[in-house]
């Protein structure tokens, strides 16, 4: 009878624990979550709008949702769309180093180091007004999400200034 328990309780405890391995992250974004800032991004140009505007567009409603209101979910909720323009601006930064000869790749290189030093230290800067408080990672999960963001879209205006 015991060996039964002992083979019942563990499987519980390894269904729990497969149950916990598919829930998705919350801060891994979605092909959903990719396609509303790929399609803010192409549409802004012809709406006459900047793609600075679609900064948002993923974190500000999932924070507005009424289960996201704790610190560890609002950083996911930042976090999850830095990640996706951190993988444009990575996308981005590759087409534009391959459309540029030798002493302007070294520029760019030369640039996008700057800038990650510039962003550090704003990110840096900003977090410290939470003095390692609970707001510490959404402050910086917040600002690396506009950072990032916006170093993406300005990497996307040479992209199309080349393209032309």
């Amino acid at each position: 009878m015991r060996s039964l328990i002992a083979a019942t309780t563990v499987l519980i405890v390894l269904a729990s624990v497969a149950a916990r391995a598919e829930e998705a992250n919350p801060a891994d974004p979605t092909d959903a979550d990719r396609k509303v800032i790929a399609d803010c991004v192409a549409s802004a140009p012809h709406e006459n709008t900047s793609p600075l505007g679609c900064i948002g567009m993923v974190s500000d409603p999932c924070l507005s949702e009424a289960d996201n209101d704790s610190t560890p979910m609002m950083a996911a909720c930042l976090e999850r769309e830095a990640t996706i323009w951190d993988e444009r601006l990575n996308d981005d930064y590759q087409a534009l180093m391959n459309g540029l000869d030798k002493a302007e790749a070294k520029k760019l290189k030369d640039s996008q180091k700057a800038w990650i030093a510039i962003r550090d230290a704003t990110c840096d800067i900003e977090g410290s007004f939470w003095q390692g408080g609970t707001g510490y990672g959404g402050a910086i999960a917040g600002c690396m999400l506009r950072e990032t963001g916006a170093r993406d879209v300005s990497l996307l205006s040479l992209r199309t200034y080349l393209d032309q």
